[in-house]
């Protein structure tokens, strides 16, 4: 016994340095599987916050799909109740003299031009004004829902609806106003071009650009997209009366975020492609005179041309040699006036021809990317203060910040 004692004494020392050792071994496991077990639960709970934004979102994207279709018939109902030619059409059954039928064919000229390139930039617009407002609704809801586990008092059904009132009164109302806008740019821009001219579809493109480039960007106190307060904001209706103050004071900063989006330049630029994209689809549509009048020079070619004619040199036919692509036919203007009234009619057993446009926008990855930097910008604000007038702007500031990170990457 007074061996080990001795031996324990001896080496005291070494039993209180090993004691140490262990004692901090243990205890730096225990932290680490302390710390290992946070990290994990912390991860987890990303994934899931990640998950669950990632289903609002997609649920958003889905409102924003079913808001847009609503809107689309019917703001394409108003192109066509205010491009009505039917008037025209049966003024010119009555056989007027030569000048008044001139001036029938002129006025339908502007209404066909007007409601090709109404149907095309307002639509554009329509579409990028819902897929905003919605991601920023969306984005503050699930904001203060996330943060306050309970959403915010001032965004009731009432401040909602009268948010998203906007895309409406565009509709009925601001939409009138920029058809006679609209108007005026395309009869400065065909009042050149005769009825009788010859124009081919390059010539009909760049008709459609010069008005597409005065609408978006000449006159800013008048511009949908420069100063879109104007088509949106009713010049004699307040904000609703029935409203609380702190949803009167949300409504004024909503609306003013959302006005400082549609006047950015990133929108106009977004604008000017979806709306480049629109005319093309409407070129191919409004292209079967030019193909008609193709197929019409080849049967003639091939009537003049001996069926038995070839070339055992092995050089192609003359009929192929003379081939016209339909990008170089030209024909009357007045041919082509048919097919831009008829750009908002469906034949039956045929889908609509707006369909196809109507799709462009809704897949859009321009106007998807701007809805998902909508919504990540204005959903990572913590919360709406009611004393913090900065709430929205500092989302608004997020969203160009976003931007500009994308357009670096």
């Amino acid at each position: 016994m007074s061996s080990l004692y001795n031996f324990v004494k001896r080496h005291r020392r070494k039993f209180v340095a090993g004691g140490v050792v262990v004692g901090g071994a243990v205890a730096a496991i225990a932290l680490l599987d302390r710390h290992i077990t946070k990290v994990r639960e912390d991860e987890r709970k990303k994934q899931l916050e990640i998950i669950r934004k990632r289903n609002h979102f997609d649920s958003t994207d889905s409102a924003v799909a079913a808001s847009l279709k609503h809107y689309f018939a019917e703001l394409k109902s108003r192109i066509a109740e205010l491009h009505d030619t039917s008037q025209l059409k049966e003024a010119l059954r009555q056989g007027p003299d030569k000048e008044e039928k001139i001036r029938l064919w002129n006025e339908m000229k502007n209404l066909c031009f007007g409601q090709a390139v109404s149907f095309i930039i307002a639509e554009a617009f329509l579409a990028v004004l819902i897929r905003v407002q919605l991601n920023i609704l969306a984005g503050y809801l699930y904001s203060t829902a996330t943060n306050n586990n309970e959403v915010d008092s001032r965004l009731t059904q009432k401040f909602q609806e009268a948010f998203l009132s906007l895309a409406n009164y565009f509709v009925q109302d601001g939409f009138q106003e920029f058809t006679d806008i609209a108007l005026l740019n395309v009869k400065s821009c065909v009042a050149f071009i005769q009825l009788q001219d010859e124009i081919g579809l390059d010539n009909v493109e760049n008709i459609f650009s010069q008005i597409q480039d005065r609408i978006l960007s000449d006159y800013p106190e008048r511009n949908l997209v420069l100063n879109p307060g104007r088509f949106l904001l009713s010049s004699t209706q307040s904000i609703p009366s029935d409203m609380t103050g702190k949803e009167r004071e949300l409504y004024k900063e909503a609306i003013s975020e959302t006005l400082e989006i549609m006047e950015s330049q990133e929108v106009l630029n977004l604008m000017t492609r979806a709306c480049r994209r629109g005319f093309s689809l409407l070129i191919d549509k409004i292209a079967e005179p030019f193909l008609q009048e193709e197929e019409d020079l080849s049967n003639s070619d091939n009537d003049i041309s001996s069926p038995q004619q070839s070339d055992e040199s092995g050089t192609l036919p003359d009929v192929i040699q003379d081939f016209v692509s339909p990008c170089r036919i030209q024909i009357p203007l007045v041919k082509i006036l048919p097919e831009l009234s008829s750009v908002l009619d469906s034949e039956e057993g045929e889908s609509d021809n707006s369909e196809e446009w109507l799709q462009c926008l809704l897949e859009s990855p321009d106007l998807k990317t701007l809805g998902a930097n909508v919504y990540e910008s204005f959903s990572a604000v913590n919360n709406l203060n009611s004393n913090k007038k900065s709430s929205f702007s500092s989302a608004a500031w997020n969203f160009f910040q976003n931007l500009k990170l994308n357009q670096n990457d």
